[in-house]
């Protein structure tokens, strides 16, 4: 009995662990027709190096980065003649995050024909209770003709997010194309 106790105790205790994951970069980069144009992937010890790094003079993100498990970015080239293909994609991938008990933060869906549409975008969080156990944002950006996925899996403190959003701003990063000026 108390091999099966202790069993059932450490699947409780590995249950978040567990689920917060529902989809892997390599499961992601089987759905695309391409290699990504930008790929991230922190966890263990280049989380534990980067919180280290900030812990001096950036103590609110050394924090952050500690609660985190991994971080998982994907950016993919996608042409307008991809958009439907890379919207059934993510929708796909949102449905995985919703059965495995992510809620739908934000979704944001472009108008056929819309000439103003900046694309579709699509938020996740799974809530922890005054925390969130992982955050994914998925988005087909028109503009820059490309599928962005970035999953931040371990707990994150909305407040901590908030107190960096007021101190850092707006932080835009583009993928550089090539000679464009």
């Amino acid at each position: 009995m108390k091999p099966l106790l202790l069993a059932a105790l450490v699947a409780l205790a590995l249950a978040p662990a567990l689920s917060a994951q529902p989809i892997s970069g390599a499961d992601l980069d089987a759905r695309f027709n391409s290699e990504p144009q930008v790929e991230v992937n922190l966890s263990g010890a280049l989380l534990r190096l980067a919180a280290a790094a900030t812990r001096e003079e950036e103590p609110e993100a050394s924090a952050m980065i500690e609660g985190l498990r991994r971080i998982t970015i994907r950016i993919y080239p996608a042409s307008l003649s991809d958009r439907p293909l890379a919207i059934r994609t993510l929708e796909g991938i949102g449905h995985r995050f919703e059965d495995d008990g992510w809620l739908t933060l934000v979704r944001v869906r472009s108008l056929p024909n819309d000439d103003d549409s900046d694309g579709d975008v699509w938020v996740y969080v799974r809530d922890e209770g005054d925390m969130f156990g992982g955050l994914a944002v998925m988005a087909v950006d028109e503009e820059d003709e490309n599928v962005v996925f970035v999953l931040i899996d371990g707990l994150i403190d909305p407040a901590q997010v908030g107190a960096l959003t007021r101190r850092f701003g707006n932080v835009d990063i583009d993928v550089y194309e090539g000679d464009d000026e």
